[in-house]
C-alpha cells in the first residue's frame, strides 16, 4: 500500500501519484516531513479565513474557510500557484466561476464569490458541503444496489439537464465531480461540481478566446469517462455528458467501467470501437431494463443516445418505476400490508423485508396488465344497462297508449249510448230505480172536483250503482259538460 503524505489517503501498489492533489505517493505512511500548506490561516481579502486543506484537482487546490463577518463555513477553490502567471489558466478558471454562477439548481454546487487577493491568488467561493465524493464511495462500497444508484443518477441527471437548458456542455463528469452530500437526519442529495472545463454551446461563435482556451481538437476530459466523439475531438452536444453519465451508472451497478487500458490513447479507441460488457454478464441480479437504459446511453452514435440528460433522466425514471425501485421522487410509499407480505417475522418479533419480493410486488401494482389488453369492463356493463333502460321504458310508454285508446272508446261508446237513450226519452237506470205503479180505478165523473187523496208510500232505498255504472256516469258529465261549454 501507498500513502499521500498530502492528504494522508492510501492507494493500491500500482499507483504512484495522488489522484487529488497529484503528489507522489510513498511506501512508509511514518514519514513526518509533510510540507505545510502557506495559505492555511491566512484571509482572503479579510473576509475569508482559510482553515484546513480539503483536497485538490487540476487547477485548484479546496479549503475550509470561515466568513468572518457572518462566521459562516464556506469551501474556497484557490487556483493553483503554478498557474498564478498563466493568464489561459486564469481564464479557464473565470469560465468556471462563470459557469457556475448561472447554475442555479439544488443538485449543483452553488457559488457566492469570486474575486482575486492582493498578491495575486484568484479564488472561487462555493457552499460547503458535508459528505464524500462518489468515487470514494464506489472505492469502499461498490457494487451499488440498483435503487440508490438510480437515485444517485436522477439527481445527477437533473444538474446537468439544468446546464443543457442553459446551452452549457460539462465535458468532463466523473465520479471524482459527483458529491454526495449527507447530512444528519436528511436523504443524500447529489452535487455536480467542478465546470472548470464546460463549454457554452454558442461560445464558439461569440469568444475569440474559445479556440485557446479548450484547445479545439485536443482531448479534454477524464478518457475513462469520455464519448467516442470527445475521444476523437469532434464536435460536442450533450449528448456527450449522456454518455458519461452513462458509464457512471454503468460503475455504480458493476463496480467496474466498461473500458480499461494502459494509455490514455489505447482508453480512448476502446471507447470509440469497442463495444461494451453486458452489465448482467458481470452482476446476473441487475434487471434487464436498467440494462437496457444503461447501453441506451452508451450509444456510439450521439444521435442513438437520449439527446440530453432531461431526456435521459425521463426515460430511467420510467424504469425506476416500471421496476419498482426506491428513489427520492419515488410515489411508491409500501404498506404496512405490503411489508408483512414481502417480510419474515422473526422469533424476537422484527420483520426481516425481502426487498427483492417488495419490489416485485410494488412493480406489478404499478402495471396490473403490462402486456395485456385492457377491458373497460364498467362501461360494457353501463351500456348493457342502458339499452335494457330503453326498451322498459318503451313498454310502459306503449302500455299507456294502449290504455288511453281504451278509455276513448270506451267515452265514445257511452256517449253514443247516451244519444239513443236521449231519442227515446228513457233513462236507462229509471226503470230499475222506480217500481211500476199499480193501476188505480178511475174516478167517477161528478160535477165538482174531489179532493185527491195522496198516498204516502214508503220511499225504496235506490240501488247503489256498480263500478262502471259510476265510471260511465262520470265519463258521460265529462262529455256534457264539455258539450255546454260549447
Amino acid at each position: 500500500m501507498f500513502q499521500c503524505a498530502r492528504c494522508g489517503r492510501q492507494y493500491p501498489d500500482d499507483v504512484h501519484v495522488c489522484p487529488d492533489d497529484f503528489t507522489p505517493l510513498q511506501a512508509d505512511p511514518t514519514i513526518a516531513d509533510v510540507p505545510v500548506d502557506p495559505l492555511i490561516g491566512q484571509a482572503f481579502d479579510g473576509k475569508y479565513r482559510l482553515d484546513e486543506r480539503l483536497g485538490g484537482g487540476g487547477m485548484g487546490t479546496v479549503y475550509r474557510a470561515t466568513h468572518l463577518l457572518i462566521e459562516r463555513p464556506v469551501a474556497i477553490k484557490v487556483l493553483s500557484q503554478r498557474f498564478v502567471g498563466d493568464e489561459t489558466a486564469q481564464q479557464r478558471f473565470r469560465r468556471e466561476a462563470r459557469a457556475a454562477g448561472r447554475m442555479h439548481h439544488p443538485n449543483a454546487v452553488t457559488v457566492t464569490d469570486f474575486g482575486m487577493t492582493a498578491d495575486g491568488w484568484l479564488y472561487i467561493v462555493m457552499e460547503l458541503l458535508e459528505g464524500r465524493t462518489l468515487r470514494d464511495l464506489l472505492a469502499r462500497e461498490a457494487p451499488l444496489d440498483p435503487a440508490r444508484a438510480v437515485s444517485f443518477m436522477l439527481q445527477a441527471c437533473s444538474a446537468v439537464g439544468a446546464a443543457h437548458d442553459l446551452k452549457l456542455i460539462h465535458r468532463d463528469l466523473k465520479p471524482a465531480n459527483i458529491f454526495i452530500e449527507q447530512r444528519p437526519n436528511m436523504p443524500a442529495i447529489v452535487k455536480v461540481l467542478d465546470f472548470g472545463v464546460a463549454k457554452f454551446m454558442v461560445e464558439e461563435h461569440e469568444d475569440e478566446d474559445f479556440n485557446t482556451l479548450t484547445q479545439v481538437g485536443a482531448i479534454i476530459g477524464t478518457p475513462r469517462y469520455m464519448s467516442p466523439e470527445q475521444c476523437s475531438g469532434l464536435g460536442l452536444t450533450p449528448a456527450s455528458d449522456v454518455y458519461s453519465l452513462g458509464i457512471i451508472l454503468y460503475e455504480m451497478l458493476t463496480g467496474v467501467v466498461p473500458f480499461v487500458a494502459d494509455t490514455p490513447l489505447a482508453l480512448a479507441m476502446k471507447q470509440v470501437t469497442e463495444a461494451p460488457k453486458p452489465l448482467r454478464d458481470i452482476m446476473p441480479a441487475i434487471p434487464a431494463e436498467l440494462e437496457r437504459a444503461v447501453f441506451h446511453a452508451l450509444a456510439k452514435n450521439p444521435t442513438d443516445r437520449p439527446a440530453d440528460a432531461n431526456e435521459f433522466r425521463r426515460e430511467l425514471h420510467a424504469t425506476a418505476e416500471q421496476l419498482g425501485l426506491e428513489h427520492a421522487e419515488s410515489l411508491l410509499v409500501p404498506t404496512m400490508e405490503a411489508l408483512r407480505k414481502a417480510g419474515t417475522e422473526s422469533p424476537s418479533g422484527e420483520l426481516v423485508i425481502d426487498i427483492a419480493r417488495l419490489r416485485a410486488a410494488q412493480a406489478a401494482a404499478m402495471q396490473p396488465t403490462a402486456g395485456k389488453p385492457e377491458f373497460h369492463r364498467v362501461d360494457v356493463a353501463l351500456a348493457k344497462e342502458s339499452r335494457a333502460h330503453k326498451k322498459r321504458w318503451a313498454m310502459i310508454a306503449a302500455a299507456v297508449v294502449l290504455l288511453i285508446a281504451i278509455v276513448v272508446l270506451a267515452a265514445l261508446a257511452a256517449r253514443w249510448r247516451y244519444r239513443e237513450l236521449l231519442a227515446g226519452n228513457t233513462s236507462p237506470f229509471a226503470a230499475a230505480a222506480t217500481p211500476s205503479p199499480s193501476p188505480e180505478p178511475s174516478p167517477s165523473p161528478s160535477p165538482s172536483p174531489s179532493p185527491r187523496v195522496v198516498r204516502n208510500h214508503p220511499r225504496r232505498k235506490p240501488e247503489k250503482p256498480s263500478k262502471l255504472e259510476s265510471f260511465v256516469n262520470k265519463v258521460t258529465g265529462v262529455f256534457r259538460r264539455g258539450k255546454k261549454h260549447k
